[in-house]
Formats: structure tokens, sequence, C-alpha cells
């Protein structure tokens, strides 16, 4: 009976170090990859996602749209982004040779040629900057019907998906609650409105990386069911 006990109050230290070390080895994350298919389902152009958050934090919407960028490849889609086609701004840094400001000017013209190649371009339509960029007010705004007919103009996509993201709470000091709102509109390539997701949670806040990774892949499954629909006789 002595010896039980002496062993179990050896045993005691190694059984709290073990339960303190537990959690961590359970929460030692997770990895994935997603890679590009040969062959992709449609293709889809991420637009500008609008700031709402009462508290502001930038990165909600950029992590909104890395993470739905990777859902929607990992999915089998083909993915463009809007900040892509956005001309870029002219650099005005001192010190800059003429030569190799020339140099520059002819890249950036061979490489706007390239683009409207690719993208079947012609003559630039309105609020296009030349020939395979778009004006800068593009990729700060939500886009109307007219311009994104002009985007299609550049580029070439099956659906667009513009949104807002927003984080705010009951503004109570006790009991305070965090709650998230995510709107998506998808829109298709003659810019025609055709379906909009809404997410919304009570007690969490979309900075949660689980959380943002589950609304992403349901919003792939709303996707997914809008293009595909089942016939009538199925259930």
């Amino acid at each position: 009976m002595i010896r039980l006990l002496r062993l179990q109050l050896l045993l005691l230290p190694v059984l709290v170090l073990v339960n303190c070390a537990y959690p961590f080895f359970l929460n030692s994350g997770s990895i994935r990859m997603a890679t590009k298919k040969e062959s992709v389902k449609s293709t889809y152009l991420l637009g500008y996602i609008e700031n709402r958050d009462s508290h502001f934090d930038p990165f909600h919407t950029k992590n909104l749209s890395s993470m739905l960028k990777f859902e929607l490849l990992n999915a089998g889609y083909g993915i463009l982004v809007l900040d892509d086609y956005i001309k870029p701004g002219e650099d005005m840094s001192p010190g800059k040779e003429a030569a190799s400001k020339r140099g520059e000017t002819k890249d950036l013209l061979a490489q706007l040629a390239e683009n409207a190649k690719m993208s079947g371009g012609g003559s630039a339509s309105p609020g296009a900057e030349g020939s395979g960029f778009l004006s800068s007010d593009y990729g700060s705004k939500l886009l109307r019907e007219s311009e994104i007919k002009t985007v299609q103009g550049v580029t070439h996509f099956d659906f667009f998906i513009q949104g807002a993201i927003a984080m705010n709470d009951n503004r109570k000091i006790i009991d305070k609650t965090e709650n998230g709102i995510i709107f998506l509109e998808i829109f298709d390539k003659s810019g025609k409105f055709v379906s909009s997701i809404n997410y919304t949670v009570e007690g969490r806040t979309l900075t949660e990386a689980e959380l943002l990774k589950s609304i992403c892949g349901r919003v792939i499954d709303k996707l997914e069911k809008r293009e595909d629909p089942k016939p009538w006789w199925r259930f």
C-alpha cells in the first residue's frame, strides 16, 4: 500500500505535465494546398470587398478575398483578381535615369499589348486606361453593370464577385456580443446580377481562421448548387 502511494506521488508531476502540454499538441494547426486544374469548371473574377467594419481593420477584406480565392481554386474553378488589371501608378521617385524611364515605358506598353491580345480586347472602352488595364478607381468601389461590362472588355471571366464584410457589437459594456456579416454579389459576364449570398454570425468574429475557412467553404457549396441546379425529379 505504501509502495503504491509512493508510485502515485512520483507519477503525479508527470501527469500534470502531460495535461498541460496536451492542448498544445492538439492545436498544431493544419495545412492545405490548392492547385489550378487543367480544365476548370468556370472562371471567377474577384472584385472589390467593401469594409463596413465599425472598428475598421483593413485586413478583414484581404483575408476574406484570399480565403475565397483558395477555396474556389481548390474546388476546381479558374480565378482572376481585379487588382491585377488595375493600371499601375506612375513611379515619381527622383533620380531615375531618362533611359531607364524609356525602357520601363516600353516594357509597360508591351505588357499592355500582350494583355489586350490575351483578353481579346480591341479599342479601349470607357474606364479603361489604354489596352489591358482599368482605371484605378475600379479597384476601390463596388461596380455597376456598365462598369462590369468594361471589366469584361479587358479580361475574360464567367462570373464576377464583389461584396462587403462588417463586424460590429451590441455596444454594451457588460455582456458585449460580437457579430459579423458578409455580403457577396454574383454577376455574369454581361454585368447582369444573378445571385446574392449572405452570411451572418452572432457571438463570434470573422477574424477566426477556422470560421473564415468554414464560411468560404459554404459559399462555394452555394455557388456550385447555383451553377449546377438539380433536375426537378432529383431530391
